[in-house]
Formats: C-alpha cells, sequence, structure tokens
C-alpha cells in the first residue's frame, strides 16, 4: 500500500468535506438572514367614539422594512383611482356621503421602505355632525373599504397584505 495515495486520498476527502459544510452552512446562514428580515404589515384600528374620531394605522411589526410596491385602495371591490391621498379621500366620500367629517390621510408610494415597527396613520377621521354617528355605523361603513398592499423585503421575497383578510385589531 502506498502511503502517499493514502495520504492524498484522506486530504482530499477531509476537503470535500470542509467543502460541503462550508457551503450548508452558507446556506442556513441565509436562510436565517431571510426569517430575520422579514417585513409584516397590519393593521390598528382605534377610535374616541365620545368624541367621534377613528383612525386607521398601519403598522410593520416585522423584522425587517418592507418595500411597497402597490398601494390600492378598493370600496365594496371596485379600485379607487387617483394618485397620493386621493383614493383615500374619494373612499371616504363613498362610505361617508352626506356626514360631515375632516380627515387626516396617509399613503405609501412605490418602493417607500416603511422601516420595522414605523406606523403609518392611514386616516384619522373627526365627525362634526350632531349627533355623532355610532361606532358599529362607522365600523359597518369602514369594512366596505379594503386596503391591499404589495410588498417584499430586502431579499426579494414577495407579500401581500389584504384589509379583507385582516380585519383591525382594537
Amino acid at each position: 500500500m502506498n502511503w502517499e495515495l493514502v495520504v492524498g486520498v484522506s486530504s482530499a476527502v477531509i476537503a470535500l468535506c470542509a467543502l460541503a459544510i462550508s457551503i450548508w452552512q452558507g446556506i442556513q446562514t441565509r436562510n436565517h438572514n431571510k426569517i430575520s428580515f422579514r417585513p409584516h404589515l397590519t393593521t390598528w384600528s382605534h377610535n374616541q367614539s365620545k368624541q367621534g374620531v377613528y383612525a386607521i394605522d398601519l403598522m410593520n411589526n416585522g423584522l425587517g422594512p418592507a418595500i411597497i410596491k402597490s398601494f390600492t385602495i378598493k370600496v365594496e371591490g371596485k379600485i379607487i383611482s387617483g394618485e397620493g391621498t386621493d383614493p383615500i379621500a374619494k373612499a371616504l366620500k363613498i362610505i361617508f356621503p352626506n356626514i360631515g367629517y375632516t380627515a387626516h390621510y396617509e399613503y405609501l408610494g412605490k418602493d417607500h421602505a416603511m422601516p420595522e415597527k414605523q406606523n403609518c396613520h392611514v386616516v384619522a377621521i373627526k365627525f362634526n355632525t350632531d349627533p355623532l354617528p355610532g361606532s358599529d355605523f362607522v365600523e359597518h361603513a369602514l369594512n366596505k373599504a379594503d386596503l391591499e398592499i404589495n410588498y417584499e423585503s430586502f431579499y426579494g421575497e414577495k407579500f401581500f397584505f389584504s384589509t379583507v383578510n385582516e380585519k383591525p385589531n382594537k
């Protein structure tokens, strides 16, 4: 038996094992990083019904930034067109006709990177009618609207958020 051959083959096997373990470890690290930087959008609604104030916030409670690809408002399944906050204003006029209110709107534009733990006040409404609309009426009206957001992680993973699938927390 040639000892040089045994040493050479042994060295090659050890090197291949080290290479395989390094590749496996790299794959595991990448998978861990994907999970560590995964965004998760959710909504939160809050109200002060005695003052006629209702608000819906969008939050990224994931572990990484959410890169917004589209921000769409629908009312009863129909897309509301417009630029910027126009669709939100139009949606409110549709779901609250003939009711006086003031409102503040925010939206997230295409390619906006919403950092983790960031809050976006999508809409805050203050009704100024007498009597004030009841909270059941307001919540029923708000449920006619749907916010749909397509977003991605920095790793290119695609996600979809819809308020139809996830009703706001209270």
